[in-house]
């Protein structure tokens, strides 16, 4: 009875509008007051905010964020899409593909899908309305394009995975590397095909001399170091991921100098978003822990795995059952609160039936990527939508055809899990 009332009180908060931090926190507390009494909510509240979040290895998500931006700062998401339209542009949907690939290179050095969303949606609709793509087509493109920012390493909600399942965090970030270019992939001969059946809705781009294909690749000599430094360091295991997360944020700091990209007041915005976005995640952490708490004194969780491991039911529709779970909660919130919400619960269910804990764990992050760009809370359609003036309809609308293709990447590693695994299993140290 008490579970069913915290968890009604908690969406009750969620209703009105509440941050998810405290609604999180004010309804486990809440729980944790009527089950163990008022000396024990009190001192979790005293000890789990410290401990939650005084982690070396949770250091790696400003670290990283702060990397994104310093990026952003610089410019190199503009550099990206520049080369990646000039060498593909003439492809049938070839501002689309290059949005793709770009945001695919972006993610590869941000982490954040919102990130990779807000900065492609400036930088390719004016091409995108240049060559008279509908405004639900190309915002819709940029919206579902910017999420393999969370597939692709390195990526925060992964790091979050690992932090709190115990799972090697190098291991799952190079996991996301083929995943990531396979949705990449899918979503590039999907709109090939899409493109050569509605030639006048992704119209091709301008012909581009070879001279200036090769004049766009001069600016990505910065990006190529960063990328190739951060994947061999951590899939050679020289480094732990905070460590590749500092060296990371420095070595994009000194390129940005260096090419005179940087200035005092770009790097004080970058210092003051990184900071901003890090309490929000790391305030979702610690009242997603309190409610965790409650959870968990309360033997939900082991309940809940008793209960399907004597069900007799086969381990794959428990699984499409919690995938339809996910799916569900993307409707209504962000990422992070997902993760940290369901993760006690769904992985030692999951794992206790024989899957793959990794592989488990790229999966959960692509169907957070569908949460992503569906209504109504889908995250990066309103990162889109601000960033461009556009109205969340019509952006929403343009996803449509994006979230088939998004599909048929998600069942072909159903199908084939090797795709996650198999750069983990050959990979040196942890």
């Amino acid at each position: 009875m008490i579970v069913a009332l915290v968890i009604g009180l908690l969406l009750l908060f969620l209703l009105l509008g509440m941050p998810v931090a405290f609604a999180l926190g004010v309804s486990g507390m809440v729980g944790i007051y009527f089950t163990i009494g008022f000396d024990g909510m009190m001192g979790q509240l005293m000890t789990a905010p410290y401990r939650t979040v005084a982690s070396m290895t949770l250091m790696a998500v400003p670290l990283f964020i702060l990397m994104a931006e310093l990026i952003h700062q610089g410019g190199i998401g503009k550099d990206l899409f520049n080369a990646a339209n000039k060498w593909l542009g003439r492809l049938p949907g070839g501002v689309a593909i290059a949005t793709v690939l770009a945001s695919a290179g972006f993610g590869a050095i941000s982490g954040s899908s919102a990130a990779a969303a807000g900065t492609m949606a400036s930088i390719s609709l004016p091409e995108f309305k240049k060559l008279g793509y509908g405004l639900p087509v190309a915002t819709g493109v940029v919206a579902v394009a910017g999420t393999l920012a969370v597939m692709i390493p390195p990526s925060i909600p992964l790091i979050m995975y690992g932090i709190m399942t115990e799972n090697s965090i190098g291991k799952l970030l190079i996991a996301g590397i083929l995943p990531g270019l396979l949705t990449a992939v899918v979503y590039t001969f999907g709109i090939m095909g899409w493109a050569l059946w509605k030639p006048s809705l992704l119209p091709r781009g301008e012909k581009v001399s070879l001279l200036e294909k090769i004049r766009s690749l001069k600016g990505l000599w910065g990006f190529i170091v960063i990328v190739t430094l951060i994947v061999y360091s951590l899939y050679g295991g020289i480094a732990t991921t905070t460590e590749v997360a500092a060296f990371g944020a420095v070595i994009a700091l000194l390129y940005l100098i260096v090419a005179r990209r940087m200035t005092l007041r770009k790097f004080m915005e970058a210092l003051e978003r990184t900071v901003r976005t890090s309490i929000m995640i790391f305030s979702i952490i610690i009242g997603a822990t309190l409610f965790g708490y409650f959870l968990t004194i309360s033997q939900v969780p082991q309940t809940i795995v008793r209960i399907i491991s004597e069900s007799g039911l086969h381990p794959w529709i428990v699984l499409f059952f919690v995938m339809a779970i996910y799916i569900v909660l993307g409707f209504f919130m962000e990422s992070i609160s997902i993760l940290i919400i369901t993760l006690p619960i769904t992985y030692p269910l999951i794992v206790n039936l024989g899957f793959d804990p990794i592989w488990f764990g790229i999966i959960v992050i692509k169907l957070i990527e569908i949460g992503l760009v569906t209504p109504p809370v889908g995250v990066n359609v309103y990162v889109v939508s601000g960033a461009t003036g556009v109205p969340v309809e019509k952006v929403f609308r343009g996803t449509g055809m994006m979230l088939l293709f998004e599909a048929v990447s998600l069942l072909v590693l159903l199908m084939l899990p090797g795709i996650a695994t198999w750069l983990p299993s050959i990979m040196m140290g942890k």
